[in-house]
């Protein structure tokens, strides 16, 4: 199941007003993970994660899955011969996550949420 997009921008005030007019999107959640501001933006059926960053990722996505558990997750990729290219990580609202790196760079996560 999808949990959400991230979308990597260099001005997060301005991205908020643009996806707002675009998008029916209400503000859900906003974070504060390793330095990096996080917004959550709530729309019909799915979820837009704002991500302040630096170029070069300003032009980078990465998508994200819901799973029951992170930890069975990285076991089972693991067995595969798969291991994550950051975390597990835990978020300030007891979120849980592991990221991975697809075959052209592109971020893969999976999250253990609270919904």
């Amino acid at each position: 199941m999808l949990h959400h997009i991230g979308i990597y921008v260099t001005d997060l005030e301005q991205s908020l007003q643009f996806y707002e007019t675009i998008l029916a999107v209400e503000e859900k959640e906003t974070l504060n993970w390793n330095g990096i501001e996080l917004l959550f933006l709530s729309g019909e059926g799915f979820v837009l994660e704002l991500i302040t960053a630096t170029l070069p990722y300003s032009n980078t996505t990465h998508i994200a899955f819901a799973v029951k558990s992170v930890k069975a997750k990285i076991n089972e990729l693991q067995q595969s011969g798969i291991t994550p290219s950051e975390g597990p990580n835990k978020l300030e609202n007891g979120w849980q996550t592991v990221f991975y790196e697809g075959p052209d760079g592109e971020e893969i996560e999976f999250i253990q949420s609270n919904d």
